[in-house]
């Protein structure tokens, strides 16, 4: 008899962690994870990868408006570029393989250094724009490469470790045209 309690116990216990974990991701079902490699660190790869990505959209698309040197101006079209591919490859992959929500805008952190950088005009606009994509250069090489490493989803995987070079190539740029600002 109690033995069969304990077991009816363990089995209300499995039940109920795994009704926890249908709501991490809405609309998803446990057993259609199993092995998506939905996890934390998929979910946040997913959510950072999204922010940085629309960080750089938004601000290349204000270099493109605002800048008057070509070495800018070609930088931002080419993040630009870079960061809608980047952003809809994720997209993609995080549907088919992850299903964690994927940002649609920027966080507060973001829209603050946005908005400092709407602020500013001239070789001062060019300076912070670049100085700021030195930074997300360094994060996104950084997130990459530490996903590629380590990351669950196979999928996101193989496409952040071939990404991550990407990042360091575009950091490299960056950092040149930032040298050329000087």
């Amino acid at each position: 008899m109690k033995r069969s309690a304990l077991l009816a116990g363990i089995l209300t216990l499995g039940l109920a962690i795994t009704g926890i974990g249908e709501g991490i991701v809405p609309g998803a079902h446990a057993q259609s994870n199993v092995g998506s490699g939905n996890t934390g660190g998929s979910v946040a790869f997913v959510r950072d990868a999204g922010n940085a990505g629309h960080f750089e959209v938004q601000s290349g698309r204000l270099a493109l408006e605002r800048s008057q040197n070509a070495g800018v101006r070609g930088y931002a079209a080419q993040v630009v570029k870079d960061a809608e591919e980047m952003l809809n490859r994720v997209a993609s992959i995080n549907n088919a393989n992850v299903g964690a929500s994927m940002p649609n805008g920027l966080n507060a952190d973001q829209q603050g250094q946005l908005s400092r950088l709407s602020g500013l005009n001239g070789i001062d606009f060019d300076r912070e724009y670049i100085r700021q994509q030195v930074g997300v250069s360094d994060y996104l090489a950084k997130i990459f490469r530490a996903y590629g490493a380590n990351g669950e989803s196979p999928t996101l995987r193989v496409y952040a470790a071939k990404a991550a070079t990407d990042y360091d190539a575009q950091l490299q740029k960056a950092r040149t045209v930032a040298g050329s600002l000087q």
